[in-house]
């Protein structure tokens, strides 16, 4: 059922949702065959761990390829733990807080409307090259204070970091762009701590943790978070999301309705998932899903399944639905305390992306074979060729 590890090629087509479905079957919760870890499918048991981090810690790990390897220091904001989580986290939440998006939205639309100019009625056109990959990283660069047409390159850093999203690289190429990346997000922080600007690295490094500004390596840690986290998800949830409206072209047309773009938002989050999954480690003994875990084993949080599970979505969860309006939480950008900080940002983002092209065409219409990434933690598109009319 579940492969030994994930082969070259799993993720080819995307999510794979048939084993997805195995998982479920199997009660939500199986053993994994060859990896010494559980898988969780069901809702209820990604929801479950996700909401507890006193029973389900991080800092063991949160990819596979962590599992036993010590850290020095966290890679990311995404392997620590309260309390020291929750003092990591205040540093940089207040620039992603609902309010301070609603006063970059006036500059994130243009940017969209700028993308969208070269657009012809009718002529195909790679929505991933020139939409949904440009705008996330033109977006994050204004908020963190970086020139806008250094996007390209942190375009190529992200893809360096997500493990199988550029299969071109080879490992010494990747470690290469990784360690370009540290050395000029060194520079810039080093240079706003002499002079501080209005944007999120002056915010980090003048900041303090228990007294102590954030080290080189600390303030390397959050922007490669944030750069990553800021463009990945929003990335592919714009590309699969119109993926979906050309598959389903009533679903574009039930977009004339004003009030079905907040459920529509949630349900394109929903229906493509980019994050596969993420890692959880047992704190001490647990019963989930009606079966025992000892201290120490490790759960993988399978995030797509979830989102699937006919038990939190309806029987019709295999159905892309802008009207759908489940009391069960989408989990695509996580649960908890480690609920993505970027959320508000990503969504106004496809919100924005979504009320401009509504007010401009009335059909989606796939004219090319979508390309998956066939990455085994943020899967998404490579190439989706639409034209718009």
């Amino acid at each position: 059922m579940i492969p030994d590890g994930f082969p070259d090629g799993f993720f080819a087509q995307g999510h794979p949702y048939g084993l997805y479905e195995a998982v479920r079957a199997e009660g939500g919760l199986v053993r994994h065959p060859a990896l010494p870890l559980w898988v969780a499918g069901s809702h209820a048991a990604v929801h479950a761990v996700a909401s507890d981090p006193a029973a389900y810690r991080s800092g063991d790990g949160i990819l596979i390829d962590e599992i036993g390897v010590p850290f020095d220091t966290p890679p990311t904001i995404m392997h620590t733990d309260p309390p020291e989580h929750g003092r990591y986290r205040g540093l940089v939440a207040p620039a992603f807080r609902p309010s301070a998006m609603r006063r970059l939205e006036g500059a994130v639309r243009e940017r969209i409307r700028a993308l969208l100019e070269p657009v012809e009625a009718g002529r195909p056109f790679d929505v991933v090259a020139e939409l949904a990959v440009p705008l996330p990283l033109q977006v994050i660069c204004l908020l963190l204070g970086i020139p806008e047409d250094d996007w390209p390159r942190f375009f190529r850093w992200s893809e360096s970091i997500i493990p199988g999203a550029a299969p071109e690289l080879s490992d010494e190429e990747r470690a290469a762009l990784r360690m370009e990346a540290g050395v000029y997000l060194v520079e810039v922080s080093n240079e706003r701590r002499a002079a501080p600007r209005d944007d999120v690295i002056s915010q980090l490094a003048q900041a303090e943790v228990d007294g102590d500004r954030l080290t080189d390596i600390e303030m390397v840690m959050f922007l490669i978070q944030l750069l990553v986290a800021g463009n990945e998800t929003t990335r592919h949830a714009i590309s699969g999301g119109l993926l979906a409206f050309a598959e389903n072209p009533e679903q574009w047309e039930a977009m004339k309705r004003p009030e079905a773009m907040p459920t529509a938002i949630e349900e394109i989050l929903r229906w493509t998932s980019p994050v596969v999954y993420f890692l959880r480690a047992a704190t001490r003994p647990a019963v989930l899903a009606g079966k025992k875990l000892e201290a120490g084993e490790h759960i993988m949080l399978l995030y797509g399944s979830a989102n699937r599970d006919p038990e939190a979505f309806g029987p019709d969860a295999d159905r892309f639905d802008v009207m759908r309006r489940p009391e069960a939480p989408g989990l695509a950008f996580g649960y908890g305390p480690h609920f993505c900080l970027g959320a508000a940002l990503a969504r106004m983002e496809m919100r924005l992306v979504l009320e401009e092209l509504r007010s401009r065409y009335g059909t989606i219409t796939l004219t090319g074979e979508p390309v998956y990434n066939g990455s085994p933690v943020v899967v998404g598109l490579r190439g989706l060729s639409l034209a718009f009319g």
